[in-house]
C-alpha cells in the first residue's frame, strides 16, 4: 500500500461508528450494517414499504366482519345478479354485432344511392 493509501486505511480503522439522530435514521437511504456484521440496504427497504402500502390502498374493500350471515348473503346474491346483468348484456352486444354492422352497411349504401338518385 502507498503512504497516502495507509494513512486513508488507518484513519477508517480508528474512526469509531456514530449512532444517528432519529431524523437522520428516519431519512436515512444508504447501507445500514448492523452490530452483528449483516448489512441492509434502506433504499430497497423503502422502496418496498411503499409497494406495499400502494398494494393496501388498491382495489375495492368491503368490510363485512360486523355483518350477519343473512346480509352477506343478500350482498352476494346483489353482487352476483348486477355482475350477471353485465355479462348477458355484453354477450347480447356481441352476438347481435354482425346484424348491427349489416344494418349499419345497408344504411349507408342506402344513403349513398339516394343521393345519387336525387341529383
Amino acid at each position: 500500500m502507498c503512504e497516502s493509501c495507509h494513512r486513508l486505511y488507518q484513519q477508517y480503522e480508528q474512526a469509531e461508528a456514530k449512532v444517528m439522530s432519529d431524523h437522520e435514521r428516519d431519512s436515512f437511504r444508504g447501507q445500514t450494517i448492523e452490530e452483528d456484521g449483516t448489512v441492509r440496504d434502506e433504499q430497497k427497504a423503502y422502496e418496498e414499504q411503499m409497494r406495499e402500502q400502494q398494494r393496501r390502498r388498491s382495489g375495492v374493500r368491503i368490510i363485512t366482519s360486523g355483518l350477519s350471515w343473512r346480509v352477506k348473503l343478500a350482498l352476494g346474491f346483489i353482487v352476483f345478479c348486477i355482475v350477471a346483468v353485465i355479462i348477458s348484456a355484453l354477450g347480447f352486444i356481441i352476438m347481435a354485432m354482425p346484424y348491427l354492422l349489416g344494418a349499419l352497411v345497408i344504411y349507408f349504401v342506402y344513403n349513398i344511392v339516394k343521393a345519387f338518385l336525387h341529383r
